[in-house]
């Protein structure tokens, strides 16, 4: 993928791997590490469209590496959620919400590539709740930009980075055919 002028690679595909990886074993370490399958909390993973997904992914496949155990996955779209629905000039596009297990008292850990301003994480935490209400919700992300518009934090973090205020980070990954990688782009004005 050949770079745009405007794009700035601030995470190599190692990089990625190594924040994912940090994450992936910090859930492992809470959840499953010195624990029997019969053990183990009722845990599962919720990926925020687009960008949480890939992360739900390869969490599920670092624990299933470990443990033997698989995780269920789902995805959700936070789109409607959204606290910018009525002031955005171009609808965000819906996509699939897809949570194939019973979320209720369990363990939900959310998962974001990039926690940005807070406020993808408090729209999510709006629409779980419309589809049960789990014992305890976990969030984690690849990165933490520290530019929080909303009193949250993730409970597992890869990689903590920090660029200008007017610009936001975004990722590409192998799962949409591009090469891993975050990038500081330019901000949007909605």
């Amino acid at each position: 993928m050949m770079e745009e002028p405007e794009m700035q690679l601030v995470m190599t595909d190692e990089q990625v791997h190594e924040a994912i990886e940090k994450v992936a074993y910090a859930v492992y370490a809470e959840f499953f590490e010195g624990k029997t399958e019969a053990e183990y909390a009722p845990v599962a993973l919720l990926g925020i469209q687009t960008s949480g997904i890939p992360l739900s992914r390869r969490i599920a496949k670092f624990i299933r590496e470990k443990t033997g155990y698989d995780v269920p996955i789902g995805t959700l779209d936070i789109s409607m959620y959204r606290d910018d629905i009525g002031v955005r000039k171009v609808l965000p596009p819906i996509r699939e919400t897809n949570i194939p297990f019973d979320i209720e008292g369990g363990v939900v850990i959310l998962t974001d590539a990039i926690l940005q301003s807070g406020r993808t994480i408090r729209a999510a935490l709006d629409a779980v709740t419309d589809f049960g209400r789990p014992a305890m919700i976990r969030l984690a992300t690849m990165i933490d930009r520290g530019l929080r518009e909303f009193p949250i934090r993730a409970d597992y973090v890869g990689a903590h980075i920090e660029v200008p205020a007017e610009k936001r980070l975004t990722t590409r990954w192998t799962e949409y055919n591009q090469p891993d990688g975050v990038y500081a782009v330019p901000k949007v004005k909605q």
